[in-house]
Parts: C-alpha cells; sequence; structure tokens
C-alpha cells in the first residue's frame, strides 16, 4: 500500500507560527530536528507530508483513532527517514513494516510512504 501526499512550504512555513498547530501536528523530537534545520519550514513540510502520506497508504485520514502526532518521523546516522508509531498509530500500523522518501523543489514539498505487511518481501 502506498500514500503520497504534496504542501506547499509556504503554508507551512505560515502554519507553524501557531504554537498550537506546531504540538498537535509534530512531536518534540520533530520540532528538534526540524528547529535546528537552515530551512526549517521546508524540514517540517517534508515531515508533515509524510504523516499525511502514511494515513493515505492505510485508506484512512486523521481522527480515525490516528492523530497527526502518533505518526513520529526520525531519522537514521545517514538521514534516512523511518517511522515511529504512538497512540492509536500503534496498532493500526503495527502489522506493517513502512519505507518513506521525502523530497522538496521549490515551494514545494512530497512524501510517499510504502506499507508492506510483516513479512512479505520487501
Amino acid at each position: 500500500m502506498i500514500g503520497i501526499d504534496t504542501v506547499r512550504i509556504s503554508r507551512i512555513k505560515s502554519a507553524i507560527e501557531n504554537a498550537a498547530f506546531v504540538s498537535r501536528v509534530f512531536t518534540e523530537a520533530e520540532q528538534r530536528y526540524c528547529n535546528g534545520k537552515p530551512n526549517k519550514a521546508q524540514s517540517y513540510a517534508g515531515i508533515f507530508c509524510v504523516k499525511e502520506a502514511a494515513v493515505k497508504a492505510l485508506g484512512i485520514g486523521f481522527g480515525s483513532g490516528v492523530m497527526p502526532a502518533d505518526i513520529e518521523v526520525v531519522h537514521d546516522a545517514n538521514g534516512a527517514p523511518k517511522l515511529n508509531y504512538y497512540g492509536g498509530a500503534v496498532e493500526l500500523f503495527s502489522p506493517y513494516v513502512g519505507s518513506v522518501s521525502i523530497s522538496h523543489d521549490g515551494d514545494c514539498a512530497v512524501a510517499a510512504v510504502e506499507l508492506l505487511r510483516k513479512g512479505e518481501r520487501q
């Protein structure tokens, strides 16, 4: 199952000026990561896209037991994005292994999430 999302970075740049939006959508670890980047709006936008793409891959939306901060994007030592789950996302995503890709170009961020059932060929 694959989910894809895109967002204008300028839209997220405006949204992250609202502390309530940031705390509702992004985990503390994501906030530290993005705030440490030279273009933090770009990083926030990419992570936002991943969260949207993840629920699209399951064919659901936010509010159906999963909130945006229940899906966390972390980066390994090489900078590759990985997914962690909390709250309502744990049960829904536990049967799957997720792969993530994020890209940026100009004012656009895009992300794709592929979910494979654990044990399926990867």
